[in-house]
């Protein structure tokens, strides 16, 4: 079950998530500014002003513009309300779906069967982003190419991607099987004979809205500079679900990021070219049971 309150912090982006949640799981999926006032004062027992009403539509509009199909959402002409389909595109899914990773806290735990799925629409997202002639591999701690000791699968992801690892048993703690904050890797070999000084990339993925932004020092040089020796940097990578835009599309809050390459839901879904294979994304029974739900009428 999902469970919706009210927006869990101020920002644009997230009170229009908020909307976007609140109208699939209406009874008729058709959300007013009224019904959004009345529900975050019924339910969420809070307050949202007319400004920030109008600003949450307007952001909707943009999302309406920019993902075009994909969008699952149109707003009427008058801007006074905004509705969603009955049956929606396997492409519209894909948007509610990160939807959803973006907004956790509405959901039961444990959210790892959320997470793992977005690890592996992420890694779709960078396959179609990194050049065909590269390699691109899961990395995380529940799906990973690496196999052995967190130790031995560092140094092979280091020998992957030209660099040199450093790790032996005694550098982490005897019980710490983790990924070293590393979800997805990629690089490009560029001969035969040397796999040094190639260009590579390593990535995390994250749904938190309050956490993303600590998380991409874990996958920086920085960091990991004593694990692994690159002879040449690493990209810095960040995937997260939100639509991390304000009404015009820049950045919502451009001091948030740091120097990462951050691919959030337009950018990821702008990446996943074509059909969904809903098979090989494998998403948890908490997506359907989402797009089933309605709200009882209040």
């Amino acid at each position: 079950m999902i469970n919706i309150d009210k927006p869990r912090d101020s920002d644009l982006h997230t009170l229009a998530d908020f909307a976007e949640l609140l109208c699939l799981l209406t009874p008729d999926r058709i959300c007013s500014r009224e019904s959004i006032r009345d529900y975050i004062r019924d339910i969420g027992e809070s307050k949202i002003s007319d400004e920030a009403l109008d600003d949450c539509f307007s952001n909707i509009e943009w999302r309406q513009l920019s993902f075009g199909t994909d969008y699952p959402f149109t707003v009427a002409a008058d801007s006074r309300t905004f509705s969603a389909p009955e049956d929606l595109s396997d492409r519209q899914k894909l948007y509610v779906f990160l939807l959803l990773c973006a907004s956790l806290p509405y959901t039961d735990r444990p959210y790892t069967p959320l997470t793992d799925t977005f690890e592996r629409i992420a890694l779709r997202a960078l396959k179609t982003t990194w050049p065909p002639t590269g390699d691109v591999r899961p990395f995380g701690k529940n799906e990973t190419d690496y196999v052995g000791a967190k130790w031995e699968r560092i140094n092979a992801l280091a020998s992957d991607i030209g660099g040199e690892g450093r790790c032996t048993h005694n550098t982490f703690r005897h019980h710490d099987d983790g990924d070293g904050g590393i979800d997805l890797a990629a690089w490009v070999t560029l001969d035969n004979y040397e796999r040094t000084n190639i260009p590579s990339a390593l990535a995390q993925c994250a749904c938190s809205r309050s956490e993303w932004q600590k998380k991409q020092t874990e996958i920086s040089d920085a960091r990991l500079a004593n694990s692994i020796h690159a002879t040449h940097k690493w990209m810095q990578l960040l995937f997260i679900p939100q639509c991390f835009r304000d009404s015009r599309g820049k950045w919502a809050v451009p001091g948030d990021i740091g120097q990462t390459a951050l691919f959030d839901c337009l950018r990821i879904i702008k990446k996943i070219i074509g059909d969904i294979n809903w098979t090989e994304i494998n998403p948890p029974p908490i997506f359907s049971t989402f797009l089933q739900q309605r709200n009882d009428l209040v």
